[in-house]
């Protein structure tokens, strides 16, 4: 009995051991940040060519801090991708557009409370649009990092903006601010047989735009046919074309896609008749990207991967399909 009480105690003491050991395990120093990044933009989107204005803001409780470096660094680049279903091959091609980096501050003390730090730079005037696609995005982002004499007064954070590319409407070729008339006539002709003719025009005030604004075309239909021109509709498509290499054998290739920005039921138009639609109004997206576009005059390094256009396309049954380029610019003028 003696010995069975003897053992009952140092089993106990070594599980109380045992317990007062899992719990020092269990104990971990928890150390909290000192300083915290954030950034206001002056505004939601930077037009290419204008300036990056921004403000640093770090927040600090340590008073012992000091800054050895505050560093900025911008990168805008541009990538595609996909897999061929057919042949399984990967395509993807990346792009750089923007690449910046400059030292803000360095061996700074700071004060506990809110540090204000702004920026101003540049945008590269040939920089395109910031765009996310299923095959393709250009993105822009800035990042910041701080070095300070202990780790839990440094910092890295990365902050994402939108870019729009420079084009004004003001400093278009005349013939597209003017007026005019798209005509098209479409004959029904079923082994050899003619059934009749359908002609369309399609007036519209001007065949550049700006982002935002409402297009108003009217169409006039002249139906000399027997068929009933039936589920008419207008829509604005934005087409855009995404470029990329294979992975392996270098060969390139192209993908295409439309996104109908808006649209407009017109209705129908009876045998032997003649009709006008003069309540179209379609409007771009304040958020849609320019027309972008390869041009002659952009350097290489800028060449879009990712190409843009706009159009007017009306359909109706049977099979008829018409289409109109148009071109949307960033702004109407240049002036401030």
């Amino acid at each position: 009995s003696h010995l069975r009480r003897f053992s009952r105690a140092i089993g106990l003491s070594l599980g109380q051991r045992r317990l007062t050991n899992n719990h020092m395990d269990c104990f971990q120093c928890i150390y909290m940040p000192t300083l915290r990044l954030n950034m206001v933009f002056a505004q939601e989107k930077f037009m290419a060519g204008d300036f990056l204005n921004a403000k640093i803001l770090i927040d600090s409780s340590d008073p012992d801090t000091v800054i050895d470096q505050l560093l900025v660094e911008i990168r805008g680049w541009g990538r595609t991708g996909w897999i061929n279903v057919h042949t399984d091959k990967i395509f993807e091609k990346e792009t750089a557009y923007w690449s910046y980096k400059t030292m803000i501050s360095s061996n700074t003390p700071v004060v506990p409370g809110r540090h204000n730090y702004p920026l101003q730079i540049p945008i590269p005037e040939e920089c395109p649009s910031s765009y996310e696609s299923q095959y393709g995005s250009i993105r822009y982002e800035i990042k910041v990092r701080v070095d300070s004499n202990n780790d839990q007064a440094s910092s890295s954070e990365t902050f994402p903006f939108l870019v729009i590319s420079r084009s004004f409407l003001n400093k278009l070729p005349t013939n597209l601010l003017t007026p005019i008339d798209y005509a098209e006539e479409i004959d029904f002709t079923c082994c050899t047989l003619p059934f009749g003719a359908v002609s369309f025009k399609v007036h519209l005030k001007r065949t550049a735009f700006v982002i935002g604004e409402t297009i108003e075309p009217v169409v006039h239909v002249r139906n000399r046919s027997r068929k009933q021109l039936k589920e008419m509709s207008m829509f604005l498509l934005a087409k855009s074309q995404y470029e990329a290499r294979s992975r392996y054998e270098h060969v390139d290739e192209k993908k295409l896609a439309e996104v109908v920005m808006d649209q407009c039921h017109l209705g129908f138009v009876t045998p032997r008749s003649n009709q006008d639609f003069d309540c179209v109004s379609l409007r771009i997206p304040f958020d849609a990207p320019p027309t972008q576009k390869y041009s002659p005059e952009i350097p290489l390094s800028f060449i879009p991967i990712i190409t843009i256009h706009y159009v007017l396309k009306l359909t109706a049954l049977p099979g008829i399909e018409l289409e109109i380029p148009l071109l949307v610019t960033a702004a109407a003028s240049d002036e401030r």
